[in-house]
């Protein structure tokens, strides 16, 4: 961690305290300590587990599996299965069997904008005082949508944006408007500053391929554009899962452009980071921390992470779930033999069946 994304942190930290009060930042602190840092993974967490474990204190919630767009590297655009989505009484449901909730995510294959309840579900996550993040290609965020994110105080968004250039946006998203997304952004930022709310924080997601590897410094470029002096951070990650259906699409990223985009980020004062699927040497599977935060799918189906997406195998996906929070109550889940199995496994340095297709640890 270098002296940028350690400034990046404690800034965060600071304003959690400052506009949210020091239980939202004690709850920040936990998840990036739980969640985030190798040292307290190392050092707590591996050693108590599998015998010992937490109650997950995050999780990432699929509200549907609808979406208007065509992404050229995303599963969803290969599917055969029906959409699906949530309602507000389901997610009301999930939420509650997690008491001690400190941070969750909605998002998941889908577009969650498309979704009747979705504006209900944030209402109600936010009464709750649980920290809420969302990912969204901003297609659909127009200014009535960006007053209720700040009204009732989303912490964080995440645009998944995947190019500098028009051009470049229009083989990637196909479905999507560049420009539209763009004057989303902006106007997402305005409205913050009209109301004067710090919160919710934008920051950038820019999945790699073949059609923009070479839009990497540009788009740093861009988002610093778009940002000016407002904090932001840009996350790249290489194509989770190269099915074949997109494996044509898979490019290394040169380790010279890592270390250019590390240059330009730290001249123009953006935080970046690299997923750790990027890298060509993988952790082993004993690091792996991703089990801690349960991924929940549309259907109440129930896997170990996100990392398992966008494989283009949901069906195996299903097959090998934790269970199902929709028929058995997660406590029971969390304790059983297929959980208590997995974590034993990755603990062994084994790979579980959950795990079979993952590019984040070295698999076997």
């Amino acid at each position: 961690m270098d002296l940028l994304e350690i400034k990046y942190h404690l800034k965060r930290l600071f304003n959690m305290a400052r506009y949210k009060g020091l239980k939202c930042a004690f709850d920040y602190f936990l998840v990036q300590s739980l969640y985030n840092s190798d040292f307290v993974y190392e050092k707590i967490i591996y050693p108590l587990f599998p015998k010992s474990v937490f109650y997950p204190p995050f999780i990432e919630v699929e509200v549907t599996t609808k979406c208007m767009l065509r992404c050229v590297m995303c599963e969803h655009t290969y599917w055969k299965e029906k959409n699906q989505e949530m309602t507000f009484e389901q997610l009301k449901s999930i939420v509650e069997q997690f008491p001690k909730l400190k941070w969750i995510g909605l998002t998941g294959i889908g577009e969650s904008f498309l979704n009747p309840d979705f504006l209900e579900m944030i209402r109600y996550v936010k009464s709750r005082g649980i920290i809420l993040e969302l990912t969204d290609n901003f297609y659909l965020i127009d200014e009535k949508i960006s007053r209720v994110l700040i009204e009732t105080g989303v912490e964080r968004m995440v645009v998944s944006l995947d190019a500098a250039t028009e051009k470049t946006y229009r083989k990637i998203r196909v479905g999507s408007d560049f420009n539209r997304v763009i004057r989303n952004i902006k106007t997402l930022r305005k409205l913050k500053k009209r109301m004067n709310s710090y919160y919710p924080e934008i920051s950038f997601h820019y999945i790699i391929s073949k059609y923009n590897l070479g839009e990497i410094l540009l788009f740093i470029d861009l988002v610093k554009k778009i940002m000016d002096k407002e904090d932001t951070s840009i996350f790249f990650t290489s194509i989770l899962h190269p099915f074949p259906e997109i494996k044509d699409l898979v490019v290394d990223v040169p380790e010279e452009i890592m270390r250019q985009a590390k240059e330009k980020s730290r001249k123009l004062g953006i935080k970046i980071g690299w997923n750790k699927n990027v890298p060509k040497e993988k952790d082993p599977i004993t690091r792996c921390n991703e089990w801690t935060e349960p991924f929940i799918f549309v259907d109440g189906t129930v896997i170990p992470c996100c990392a398992g997406n966008e494989v283009n195998k949901r069906s195996y996906q299903k097959r090998t779930s934790m269970g199902n929070i929709f028929k058995t109550p997660f406590k029971e889940i969390w304790n059983g033999p297929k959980y208590r199995t997995l974590r034993k496994m990755i603990h062994e340095g084994k790979t579980p069946p959950a795990c079979k297709y993952c590019t984040i640890y070295k698999v076997r």
